[in-house]
């Protein structure tokens, strides 16, 4: 993904790059100061790996994390996600309200578009299984979906500034390229928040880890 992220962005007159690589479990963010960097310190499952990789940092925020109540009664997305099989209540066969649902009740998703029209999401469903946590949390379904994403958008932020700020980076300086499943209904919200001028939507953004690869 990150490979095909700044193929894309330096075909687009951009070099300096942050990816945004959002799917259905967690985002992958990366950042490209003009080149891609690699690392061979890097932890995985908790586990170091020594070996040289490209430097992605990745958090547990996708479009089938599972929002929730906490202990205390906030509200908490993620990590769990719920896959794509039973996948989010819209798919028509799970019941854990995901960030999907979310978005699709917040009018990010058109229902008959999806998959270009080959799945039809179920918006009642869904609206049913926010409103079922709504009720946990005491709020309503619209604060409750527009509260799911902002805890999500909160994780990836976290993400974004432990690749730039954390590092000596100035987001403002460069660019966000979008891309996975889900990356550019996030983009402008987190770029807004971290002040990053641009954001880069590749035309085929769910395919671009495979144009990468090639």
């Amino acid at each position: 993904g990150v490979v095909g992220a700044f193929w894309v962005a330096s075909e687009a007159g951009h070099d300096r790059i942050i990816t945004l690589d959002m799917g259905g479990t967690s985002t992958d963010v990366s950042l490209c100061p003009g080149r891609i960097q690699e690392t061979t310190t890097a932890v995985t499952g908790g586990f170091p790996v020594s070996v040289p990789m490209i430097d992605i940092h990745t958090v547990g925020a996708g479009g089938g994390s599972i929002a929730g109540g906490d202990a205390g009664g906030a509200l908490q997305v993620g990590p769990r996600s719920a896959g794509a099989d039973p996948g989010p209540a819209c798919y028509g066969k799970g019941t854990e309200v995901t960030v999907t649902d979310a978005n699709l009740l917040l009018g990010r998703l058109v229902p008959a578009h999806f998959l270009d029209g080959r799945m039809p999401l179920d918006t009642q469903r869904a609206k049913d299984a926010v409103a079922a946590l709504a009720s946990r949390l005491a709020s309503d379904v619209k604060a409750t979906a527009l509260g799911m994403v902002r805890v999500v958008n909160s994780n990836m932020e976290r993400a974004i500034r432990a690749v730039s700020l954390e590092r000596g980076f100035d987001p403002r300086e460069f660019t966000l390229v979008a891309f996975g499943g889900a990356g550019a209904m996030h983009a402008c919200e987190l770029a807004q928040e971290l002040r990053i001028p641009r954001v880069l939507v590749p035309l085929y953004p769910g395919i671009l880890s495979a144009l990468g690869v090639a």
